[in-house]
């Protein structure tokens, strides 16, 4: 057993590593070389590239045992800046002096067992040197376990204490030991970095580790001798990376490398003496960070002297930037930050005193100290305001910038709150308001610092919120509890609870307002004490006591904290049981959107809503508008890590239709944090009182006094609460709150009485009037912006890296205004003098606007700078110099301003990127190399191929070869190599305005690293310009003035320089018509096809073929000069313009009302069947009769019947193309084919053959007209581009309104067998939108003997509004506006711009006409654009635009009609001919449509659609719901049941038996009736009652009882109405009326309705006035109509059995009675009196009963209190229970003849109780209800034995 226990014993100690600790003899003195550097730039070759490199020789001798003498020996700095890896390093000399001076001072330090413990070196040793040398002694840092040769551990180093991981390999023989060891510098407990600006940036719980955009690692590889005195490091190298990637791209990085070696040079064998001087601790190897961080990394300055050199500074930024910025402004206002910041107090004091008179240098100084951001700094303004120095503007904008800006530590927070507590803050309520949540931020960014914050810095925002509460002023309240916001400390929480009712029985007085804000304060604590505060919100939420808006705010505050699915579970089950529609909607769409969340760091909380969402029941998803909701928009790039996510909170209050709050914010996140960049709020409440406030004096009305009588009358009823009137807005920023606003009810008046009383407006326009006579001049330039993002973390060398972003923002703004008014304004002004004077203004206005913005990485110490660095700058400038003279007495504008006289740069962008080496002592002179060299194009794939010497001759011979070569190479490889091409980018687009002397440029230089790797990073590396500039343009004479001028009304036509209608070029291309004509006349011999043709070939265009002309458009009829036209003629115009209709695409209705979107798209159709389009109209003309006979064409000569017989003519030519064998099933399919296709839709189109069949009218055609199929065809197919002008030219409707429902059967017979059988379901997209106007005025067959003098009522209304409709409107209208943009010439030609507007609103077809025009005599360019109501169904809008408005057209139409049997628009969008810029655009546009549509929840389907035309279908298929179709050219989208915000009404219908034309019903008067719809309604009928809020209940009304039916509960009461069944039969009512000084009652009698007022029997017809509101009375149908709109009361109908009530919008919430509180909470509408909610109707009904005195009134009932009259067991105890709200019973003396039961609550006390049921005891209704049961209540009663004494 010995043996054995000995055996194992030896073999473990055999296996045990020996001891490798690494150490050095305390006797001995070892000699290292040392060559350390850092390089920063990107990863790629043949880039520049910035560092440094320390070389030297270190010696370390042993003081003791473990302590040891470091001294460095001849340090040697380089700097490298040049393209890495061509250049080298080169010496710094500079940089070693300064540097050298303490490096070479000996340090100690502790080591023992490869350990470094603290450093030691000379006092006053500056940072920078002793992180150098702690970077030295890091690379001999290491840990040895002896059981392991593979181990991870936390070790600290020079960057804190991170994941170390070592690997141990023994070479035993050697005595050799390799050692390697790794850090993740991404995975550390202790880690050391600043961060500077960063403080409102949260680090997102999700993926922290894999989404950082700064990631670092570090290797050591060392080499152990073992020797017999221990183990000696000989050689130890580190490698250090780290990559920063902006846009988290994984190859766009930018790459840091830090490098360090040390290698044993030699042994001695000597002790080290201990230095003389005396040494300080300096802490272990952790780096330190400087008290005063190094300057901004854009540039080093001379410190010393900081007096002096502000003063220098502040003169040459005044000096130089008075007229325009100086370039180097932003760098001068980064430097006076920069100086300031090392400037003391006393030294500000100094250079204020100087500069305190100079309000220019005033001004830079400030702007400069409060960017600072120091103590001092903050000192100096606190004494500034204390002084009272500042004037009230300069301490608004100083105050806060110094607060938001400043170090948040424990210098500057009592400073701060020193500040904040001044009286002359306190004074001021908006710089109290601005100071305060300014401090509230600093003691936000000093308390996430720390891990408790201290009492004293939040005690002055406590005070504040308990001196609030106690003097109970709001102002105060809200300012303590934004400012507690913005702090977010958990701290604060019992402060806010004192203003929440559910937790302080103190604050139910306390406004919903405040209470909101007390919420909203939870919002950041919940970063911190996320379960305390989901605690108090849930408790909120639950708590429906509590106002909704409020229990809102808290659900939103709730999900913002991102609960579990527990938290998320119980919210919607407090959701499920919700009786308040306004919660239940928020927090149904607020779990809503969130599901749909793809952020990250909301994956949890969107999984677990999409698991609650289920227990919700989907019809919250179906609320309207009125309804409160959420709705969040955000999108996520997995590629780049970041997205962002914006919400906005829509909050209604049952008192108004609209919205009483909207909050909205937007939430980025990036690489793993995520910051509220903005939000901004706006709540209302009361503002509606204030608007409609008509200083009526409701409460001295005799019906007011009445009116409250009636109120106490009922059971516990009040009136509502007054709202106060308040508008609050507020502003945040990285989540903190900068301002606020509040206007109350006094400002509100004030603004009100302001805008209202003409001695105010006229004063305030006196004043206005006076400084313009007096004019004046202004000069402002301010610091607007300074940001500043800093990160910095050490490298191995001890060298710190700082990755760091700047941006300044400066604006300027020069103002001299001038202004003169005739005839002068005298003493007594009157505001209506200026509408006859003259004003003229001259202003001269220079705006302008600089931005910088730096980005820097690499190495910032107080000695040098090597970094690489991006800028980037836009300047803009605007100069603005006009004279102007307005005169309002004519309508006439006149403005003037100088022409170009020199380029004017507007915008100018322009960035770079560079290395840049920085030193202290060569402060002048930087170092800078682009990054992308100049000859950075060398690329192997740019290099031609190059032959050998024997086959050279080949260049020569053959260069085009091999240019062209290379050329398709290029184009090869592009998209898997970008290069050169792709890397300089140029562009220059101009727009000349010649007639204006000046052209603008825009122009765009790039040279970028795109061509190495297609990222983002790439494309910012390089050199960017972007310029906006303003260039003059020579001309034939000099332009002095560009003058533009508007005149309106009638005097616009005296001033049109060029004519508008342009009928002398039509006419000369007529007569080059006519020419070709006679030619070809005597060419052929043939006369009458001319003749005939010539009206349908006057309308077509010479070069395109598509487009009408101008003429013709506006207005000159062909008919006048051919009035030989003839029916032939119609018939081949009305078939053509039905011809392109594919019944593939095209739908019934859009061909019989939508004809002009014949599709001029299919070219080749058009041009195949152009040639013979003459001879068709002779085959059409031979076949127009009904039965296809030849002979009726020669019948029907006159013109009068052209229209009537369009329609048939084309059938049979349609009859001709079958019978030449052209199939209609394949032209369904193939639209190209338009002959056959738009025969057969013609075939089918005359609604008067509906005798016949279809079929047999074709068979019947056959024989006839066989011969022209073809050429009837080609005829139809040449002209289809040109149906709806021929139309027009006609007069008449034209055949395509003739086509009929049949073309469906025959278009279902042809082409698929889905149409075919009418009884399958179709889908959406399937069916056809079939227009309104066909359906009421459809076409009718005449015989032929009234052809001529009859027509259908359709055709008839439609020639007669075309007759009198005029193309032009010229004609009979002068226009209404005319403006013109010209140069003033030398020569005293014309040129520029002309625009006149033409307009008609005043008929019953609105129209209005736009002409723009080139005044230059050789331009021909004109733009013409064109909307209209043809009529009550249809509206239509063109634009066309080029060459006499004939080389581009864009037209529109909207059509109302039928869709799927549901009311339904049509728009249509048509695009015949666009330009190419708009094309190409518009491709674009159009590849992000199906991503969107599917992201709408649209289905697609790929569809052969017209190709040059858009249209979307609407059908209304609830008032809430609506079917939607998209057909694009390639995809139909369609969606059902998309659901509408609000309900919408179907208008009514026009009777078909109108023959006058319609009016424009549906555009005029779908506003006005939708806004009718939102209206509450409320109506009784019989036993049926319909409440404002659309609730339907059947209710029996007791006999000879009022009821309360609607009345005003708000403090005004208005007004009142009563009802009750009328004495005469059981369905007739009685109603009374109540409202301003009188009494109405409307009573039936005898068969008709008798009006009462006050008592007396009056006229039906009557108007009554009560101080100021009016009311008017007058029969209608069988009843009384009322309208009283002061009152709120639009209008009230009663004839006796049916009374309907409709009251004013602004009465939303006001409401009680029988109809309901018009709150839109249908969940809550049997609100009885006191405010409970009834069990059932008939409760409700009765609770709203008017009791009357005994023996005085009818009603003999009353309200009380009952007692159960069973005994009830209530958990085992013998109760009696007593009713909870008031039942009907008879009134004493009378006993119930009818009764009815109803379901109450009862409340039970023991039934050996001495309670007992008697008037003026213990109420019951106040009690709780312990048990429900129906019981009878009396609705009749008989009285006998009444005691009328009483």
């Amino acid at each position: 057993m010995r043996g054995i226990i000995l055996a194992l014993v030896l073999t473990l100690v055999g296996s045990q590593k020996s001891d490798i600790d690494p150490g050095f003899s305390s006797r001995k003195s070892y000699l290292y070389s040392y060559e350390g550097w850092v390089l920063n730039g990107l990863q790629e070759k043949n880039l520049a590239k910035a560092g440094v490199r320390l070389s030297c020789e270190l010696e370390i001798s042993g003081l003791s045992e473990s302590t040891y003498l470091l001294k460095i020996r001849s340090p040697q700095f380089e700097e490298y800046n040049g393209i890495w890896p061509k250049d080298q390093f080169t010496r710094s000399s500079k940089i070693t002096q300064m540097v050298s001076s303490c490096l070479t001072q000996p340090f100690k330090f502790e080591y023992s067992s490869g350990r470094v413990g603290n450093i030691y070196g000379p006092e006053n040793c500056p940072d920078t040197c002793i992180n150098i040398v702690r970077g030295i002694l890091n690379l001999i840092q290491i840990t040895i376990k002896k059981s392991q040769n593979v181990y991870e551990l936390q070790e600290a180093g020079i960057g804190g204490v991170c994941h170390t991981r070592y690997v141990i390999q023994e070479d035993k023989k050697n005595s050799r030991v390799s050692v390697t060891k790794t850090v993740d510098q991404n995975n550390c407990q202790e880690k050391v970095v600043k961060s500077l600006g960063m403080a409102y940036i949260y680090p997102c719980p999700v993926d922290i580790m894999k989404e950082r955009i700064i990631k670092g690692t570090a290797a050591f590889s060392y080499k152990l001798k073992q020797l017999d005195s221990g183990t000696l490091i000989t050689e130890a190298v580190s490698q250090q990376v780290y990559q920063i990637s902006p846009f988290s791209e994984p190859t766009g990085v930018a790459v840091t490398e830090a490098k360090q070696q040390l290698t044993l040079l030699e042994v001695k064998s000597e002790w080290g003496s201990s230095p003389d001087t005396s040494m300080k601790s300096y802490g272990g190897l952790r780096y330190q960070f400087p008290a005063v961080l190094p300057q901004m990394a854009v540039q080093l300055i001379k410190t010393k002297n900081p007096e002096q050199r502000i003063i220098e500074t502040l003169q040459h930024i005044v000096l130089n930037n008075q007229q325009d910025f100086h370039e180097d402004l932003p760098y001068r206002f980064l430097e006076l930050v920069q100086l300031c910041r090392t400037a003391s107090a006393d030294t500000l004091e100094s250079i204020w005193r100087q500069c305190s008179d100079k309000p220019r240098y005033r001004r830079w100084l400030l702007s400069a100290v409060s960017a600072t951001g120091t103590a001092d700094a903050l000192k100096f303004i606190k004494s500034r305001i204390r002084s009272d120095d500042l004037s009230y503007l300069q301490a608004l904008l100083s105050v806060p910038f110094a607060l938001h800006l400043t170090k948040a530590d424990e210098h500057t927070v009592p400073i701060a709150a020193d500040l904040v507590t001044s009286s002359r803050i306190q004074k001021n309520p908006v710089l109290q308001q601005v100071a305060s949540l300014g401090y509230s931020s600093v003691v936000n960014r000093y308390c996430s610092q720390t891990s408790t914050c201290p009492k004293e810095a939040l005690q002055p925002i406590h005070d504040l919120a308990d001196e609030a509460i106690s003097k109970g002023r709001e102002d105060k309240m809200k300012l303590a509890l934004k400012c507690i916001g913005n702090i977010g400390e958990p701290a604060s929480i019992k402060r806010i609870l004192k203003f929440l009712p559910i937790f302080s029985s103190s604050a139910s007085d306390i406004p919903v307002h405040i209470q909101i804000d007390a919420i909203m304060a939870l919002r950041k604590i919940a970063w911190k004490d996320c379960k305390t505060v989901q605690g108090y919100l849930i408790q909120i939420l639950a708590d429906e006591s509590l106002s909704p808006e409020v229990r809102m705010m808290a659900c939103a505050v709730i999900f913002e904290t991102r609960p579990a699915l527990p938290l998320i579970t119980t919210i919607a089950n407090v959701a499920m049981k919700e009786s308040n529609l306004q919660v239940a909607s928020f927090v149904y769409s607020h779990m809503k959107a969130l599901s749909k969340s793809r952020l990250p760091y909301t994956y949890n909380i969107s999984s677990a809503c999409n698991i609650a969402l289920k227990l919700l029941a989907p019809k919250l998803d179906r609320l309207s508008y009125r309804y409160s909701k959420v709705i969040r928009i955000g999108g996520y790039f997995d590629n780049y890590k970041a997205g962002a996510a914006g919400d906005v909170l829509v909050m209604n209050s049952p008192g108004t239709m609209f919205p009483s709050a909207i909050i909205s914010k937007l939430m980025a996140y990036s690489a793993g944090s995520v910051a509220d960049l903005v939000e901004a709020g706006v709540r209302v409440e009361g503002l509606t009182d204030v608007i409609m406030k008509r200083n009526i004096p409701f409460a001295e009305y005799s019906t007011y006094k009445k009116i409250k009588e009636i109120g106490k009358a009922l059971l516990g009823w009040k009136e509502l609460p007054t709202e106060t009137p308040l508008i609050s807005a507020y502003f945040k920023l990285f989540g903190q709150e900068l301002a606020y606003i509040n206007i109350n009810k006094e400002v509100l008046q004030q603004a009100v009485k302001a805008v209202l009383e003409s001695a105010d407006r006229s004063s305030a326009l006196k004043r206005l009037a006076g400084q313009l006579r007096g004019g004046g001049a202004a000069q402002w330039t301010q610091p607007l912006w300074l940001g500043e993002l800093r990160y910095i973390v050490p490298t191995c060398t001890g060298l710190p890296l700082e990755y760091s972003s700047y941006s300044t923002a400066l604006a300027r703004a020069a103002l001299s205004v001038d202004g003169k008014v005739a005839p002068p304004l005298t003493g007594d002004f009157r505001p209506s003098q200026l509408l006859e004077s003259t004003v003229q203004i001259r202003s001269d206005i220079n705006p302008s606007l600089y931005i910088q913005k730096f980005a820097t990485m690499g190495v910032n110490t107080e000695y040098f700078q090597q970094a690489v660095e991006i800028q980037g700058k836009v300047l803009t400038k605007v100069p603005i110099k006009f004279d102007a003279k307005i005169d309002l007495k004519l309508k006439n504008i006149k403005i003037e301003a100088n022409p170009c006289r020199e380029e004017t740069e507007i915008v100018v962008g322009r960035h770079k990127a560079f290395a840049v080496s920085r030193n202290v002592g060569e402060l002048g002179v930087e170092k800078k190399t682009a990054i992308l060299p100049g000859d950075a194009s060398s690329n192997i794939v740019e290099e031609p191929f190059k032959p050998s010497g024997t086959a050279s001759s080949e260049d020569f011979t053959k260069p085009e070869a091999d240019s062209t070569s290379r050329k398709h190479t290029y184009s090869s490889q592009e998209d898997l190599r970008p290069v050169t091409a792709r890397k300089a980018h140029k562009r220059d687009i101009c727009v000349k305005l010649h007639h204006l002397g000046c052209q603008l440029c825009f122009s765009r230089r790039s040279r970028d690293a795109s061509f190495l790797k297609n990222t983002y990073l790439h494309r910012l590396i390089g050199e960017h310009e972007t310029k906006i500039v303003l260039i003059p343009v020579e001309t034939d004479a000099d332009i002095d003035k560009i003058q533009l001028e508007i005149q309106a009304g009638s005097r616009a036509a005296s001033k049109i320089i060029n004519e508008v209608n342009s009928e002398s070029e039509e006419e000369g291309e007529s007569t080059l018509y006519e020419n070709i004509q006679a030619k070809l006349k005597k060419i052929l011999g043939i006369e009458k096809v001319f003749k005939i043709a010539n009206k349908t070939r006057h309308q077509k265009k010479q070069p395109s073929k598509k487009e009408n002309t101008v003429l013709t458009e506006l207005g000159a009829d062909p008919d006048r000069k051919h009035p030989s036209s003839s029916s032939s003629a119609s018939s081949a115009v009305s078939s053509s313009s039905s011809s392109a209709v594919s019944p593939r695409h095209k739908e019934a209705g859009d061909e019989d009302e939508n004809n002009d979107q014949d599709q001029a798209r299919k070219k080749d159709a058009s041009s195949k069947s152009s040639s013979s389009s003459g001879r068709s109209s002779k085959s059409s003309s031979s076949s127009s009769d009904r039965s296809s006979k030849s002979s009726s064409s020669g019948k029907s000569s006159k013109s009068s019947s052209s229209s009537s017989s369009s329609g048939r003519s084309s059938k049979s030519s349609s009859s001709s193309d079958r019978s030449s064998k052209s199939s209609s099933s394949s032209s369904s399919d193939r639209s190209s084919k338009s002959s056959s296709s738009s025969s057969k839709s013609s075939s089918s189109s005359d609604r008067s053959s509906s005798s016949k069949s279809s079929s047999s009218s074709d068979r019947s055609s056959k024989s006839s007209s066989s011969k022209s199929s073809s050429s009837s065809s080609r005829k139809s197919s040449s002209h289809h581009s040109h149906g709806h002008h021929s139309r027009h030219v006609n007069g008449s409707s034209s055949s395509s309104e003739s086509l009929s429902h049949h073309s469906h059967e025959h278009h279902s017979g042809s082409s698929s067998s889905a149409y075919s059988k009418i009884w399958e379901p179709h889908e959406i997209y399937q069916y056809r939108f079939k227009s309104a106007l066909r359906q009421e005025f459809p076409k009718r067959k005449l015989p032929d003997d009234q052809i001529n003098s009859s027509d259908s009522s359709a055709r008839s209304s439609h020639a007669t509004s075309r007759a009198s409709w005029p193309k032009f409107l010229g004609d009979v209208k002068t226009p209404v506006l005319a403006v013109f943009l010209h140069g003033i010439r030398d020569d005293k030609k014309v040129g520029g711009l002309q625009l006149v507007v033409y307009a008609d609103i005043d008929s019953i077809r609105p129209r209005m006409q736009v002409f723009v025009s080139n005044l230059t005599d050789s331009s021909k360019w004109k733009l013409c654009a064109d909307a209209s109501v043809h009529n009550a169904h249809k509206a239509k809008a063109y634009l066309k635009w080029g060459r006499n408005c004939q080389d581009y057209k864009v037209s529109s139409e909207l059509v109302t009609g039928k869709f799927a049997a549901h009311p339904a628009v049509q728009v249509k969008l048509e695009w015949p001919k666009v330009p190419s810029s708009v094309r190409s655009v518009a491709e674009w546009f159009y590849k992000f449509v199906p991503g969107a549509a599917f992201m709408l929840g649209f289905s697609e389907k790929t569809d052969k659609n017209p190709s040059r035309q858009a249209k979307v279908i609407v059908a209304l298929t609830s008032p809430r719901t609506c079917d939607v179709v998209i057909k694009l050219p390639d995809i139909t989208l369609y969606e059902k049941a998309m659901r509408l915000p609000l309900p919408l009404p179907v208008g009514p219908k026009i009777s078909t038996s109108e023959q006058q034309p319609p009016t424009w019903n549906v555009f005029a008067e779908a506003p006005s009736a939708v806004l009718e719809n939102l209206k509450g309604q409320c109506s009784v009928s019989y036993n049926k009652v319909t409440t404002f809020n659309e609730v339907q209940f059947n209710y029996t009304m007791p006999a000879n009882c009022y009821h309360i039916l609607a009345q005003d509960c708000s403090s005004d009461l208005k007004f009142l109405v009563m009802m009750k069944n009328a004495e005469e039969a059981v369905n007739l009512k009685a109603i009374n009326i109540k409202l301003g000084n009188h009494e109405v009652d409307m009573r039936p009698a005898s068969g008709r309705v008798k009006l009462l007022v006050d008592g007396a029997e009056s006229p039906t017809n009557v108007s009554l006035t009560s101080a100021g509101a009016s009311l008017w009375i007058h029969s209608e149908n069988q009843g009384l109509a009322l309208l009283a709109p002061a009152y709120g009361i639009d209008k009230l109908y009663f004839d006796g059995y049916t009374f309907k009530i409709q009251v004013a919008l602004w009465m939303a919430g006001k409401m009680c009675g029988l109809c309901g509180k018009y709150d839109a909470e249908c969940e809550q509408e049997y609100r009885m009196p006191n405010g409970y909610i009834a069990k059932d109707a008939v409760s409700f009904g009765h609770s709203w009963i008017l009791e009357e005195r005994p023996c005085r009134g009818g009603c003999k009932l009353r309200h009380s209190l009952v007692k159960l009259e069973r005994s009830v067991q209530l958990a085992g105890v013998e109760s009696r229970c007593f009713s909870t709200e008031p039942v009907l019973r008879c009134t004493k003396g009378c006993s119930p003849t009818r009764t009815v039961p109803v379901t109450v609550g009862f409340h039970c006390v023991p039934a050996d109780s001495a309670t007992s049921l008697t008037e003026k005891q213990t109420k019951f209704d106040q009690k709780s209800e312990d048990m429900q049961d129906t019981i009878d209540a009396h609705i009749a009663c008989s009285c006998e034995d009444i005691n009328c004494s009483t």
